[in-house]
């Protein structure tokens, strides 16, 4: 397989350099062969491990919740069942936090009625002459 120079792997992979190095600086990338004239040279599969970033990133998980994940990878700590679990757990946040914004859009819905209906309930329309806030008709 090929090796690119730093610029070329993060235009193939749609990602700044400066992304590429902080990954690299931080340990979720290898760090690279030199060329005989030091400059780094990237192997082509990296970008399969860059898209995962990516992919992973894009799903929530923290940077370090990866470089986890690869540690484990290279020490054959993980396994098939323990990614599977990792995207449980990560589904189940998910979960939790659809739960939440629900909640917050059912106050913001009774919110909204109470403010339409505020010309019928006194309490509301006293709470918005307090708030300095008058109906514009």
């Amino acid at each position: 397989m090929a090796n690119y120079l730093r610029g070329q792997i993060a235009k193939m992979a749609d990602l700044n350099m400066e992304t590429l190095r902080f990954y690299e600086k931080n340990g979720l990338i290898p760090v690279p062969i030199r060329s005989e004239s030091g400059y780094r040279l990237y192997p082509e599969e990296l970008l399969i491990r860059l898209e995962f970033i990516k992919n992973a990133k894009y799903c929530g998980f923290t940077l370090k919740q990866i470089k986890n994940f690869f540690t484990k990878v290279e020490n054959k700590m993980a396994d098939k069942s323990s990614f599977i679990d990792g995207l449980d757990s990560r589904m189940r946040e998910i979960d939790r936090k659809i739960a939440q914004l629900e909640k917050i859009k059912g106050v913001l819905i009774d919110l909204k009625s109470n403010l339409l209906d505020a010309d019928k309930r006194l309490e509301v329309k006293s709470i918005l002459h307090i708030l300095g806030i008058e109906e514009i008709d």
